[in-house]
């Protein structure tokens, strides 16, 4: 479980994040770095990548700090 939460849960966060922002730079096959300054979806994207990303990495946290100690 340790190793879940120290290893798997950040990569896993960052991948997460990296697609999001993939998600909202490209556009119809088009890459528009600056599409999410606009508003509409690829604004979603960034904040739905933001939060889930930043919610499993405080999540992991909290539960390795609730654990229990390996003696």
């Amino acid at each position: 479980m340790k190793t879940y939460l120290r290893i798997v849960n950040p990569v896993m966060a960052a991948l997460i994040l990296l697609l999001c922002l993939w998600a909202a730079a490209f556009d119809e096959g088009r890459f528009k770095p600056f599409a999410f300054v606009q508003g509409g979806i690829p604004t979603y994207f960034i904040a739905k990548g933001l939060f889930c990303s930043s919610a499993l990495v405080l999540l992991g946290r909290i539960l390795s700090l609730m654990a229990p100690r390996e003696k």
